[in-house]
Parts: structure tokens; sequence; C-alpha cells
């Protein structure tokens, strides 16, 4: 009986920790998507990026950002900076 209450906590907890992680990183797909329509491209949607590790091993970190909202689908190719600010977007080829 003395083990449920603390189990209980850990759970909430847990909880709380995973929804602050999820917020954050729906803001940053928000942030993407509204930087790749800026720069004149389609994105309703972020469905997936991935850092590229081939085409990053050699210089700045390579992202392929998946836009996808069940009726079109592209795919684009965001360059980052040291400070992880995007420096270049261009469709993925």
């Amino acid at each position: 009986m003395k083990y449920i209450l603390p189990a209980l906590l850990v759970l909430v907890c847990t909880g709380d920790i995973a929804a602050a992680g999820s917020i954050k990183s729906n803001m940053l797909e928000r942030r993407t998507a509204r930087a790749i329509r800026n720069a004149g491209f389609w994105c309703d949607r972020i469905t997936d990026a991935q850092i590229d590790k081939g085409l990053s091993s050699m210089g700045p970190t390579i992202v392929r950002v998946t836009c996808d909202d069940k009726t079109r689908f592209e795919q684009y190719k965001v360059t980052m900076t040291k400070d992880n600010k995007i420096a270049k977007i261009e469709p993925w080829k």
C-alpha cells in the first residue's frame, strides 16, 4: 500500500514531462513549416524530420523535412547553422 502513492506520483509526473516535450516539438514543427512557406514552398503539416547523417558528416547539419497532408507530399532539405538556425531551404531531389 505504501508503494501505490509514489508510483502514481511518478506516473503523473512522467505524463507532464512527455506533454511538455510534445508541446515543444509541435512548436518547433510549426516554426519550421512557417519558415518553409516564407521561403516560397508549400508545407501545411510536417509529418517527419530526419537528420541526413551522410550529408551532415562533412559540414553543416542537413535535415530532411517531409510535409504531407494526405493530398500533397513534398520533401525539403533544410540546412542548419551551428546555432541551430535555418540557413537554407531547398526542395529535396
